[in-house]
């Protein structure tokens, strides 16, 4: 009996080792999109960048952290001197038994502070 339990452990442990290497990578991606999101509102705030530029340039940036982003994913909205970016995408992961499709939603707002 003890000799089980043990196997039943250590199975355990494997099989939630492996799901964590299959999901941690999404989860920080979206961390670091996240941190991205959150430079380029404070960059973007104060300079002439249109918002499809904004748009493209996170994207591609994403992209190169294995973040699936496209830039029609990536809402940048200026108003009354605010920035706002917020970016809504899924990945998508094959587990054996449990595929599953993970959703994200990373926003940030920057105020202009010189505006009103």
């Amino acid at each position: 009996m003890r000799e089980f339990r043990s196997i039943f452990g250590l199975l355990v442990l494997l099989v939630g080792g492996f799901v964590l290497y299959r999901v941690l990578p999404a989860y920080w991606g979206d961390f670091k999109l996240g941190r991205l999101i959150e430079e380029q509102s404070v960059v973007n705030t104060y300079n002439t960048k249109s918002d499809g530029e904004i748009a493209a340039l996170i994207a591609q940036k994403a992209n190169e952290f294995d973040v699936p982003l496209t830039p029609e994913e990536v809402k940048v909205q200026r108003e009354a001197g605010r920035l706002t970016i917020t970016a809504e995408y899924a990945v998508h992961v094959d587990l054996p038994i449990y595929p599953l499709d993970l959703n994200f939603k990373t926003s940030n707002t920057n105020k202009n502070a010189m505006k009103n």
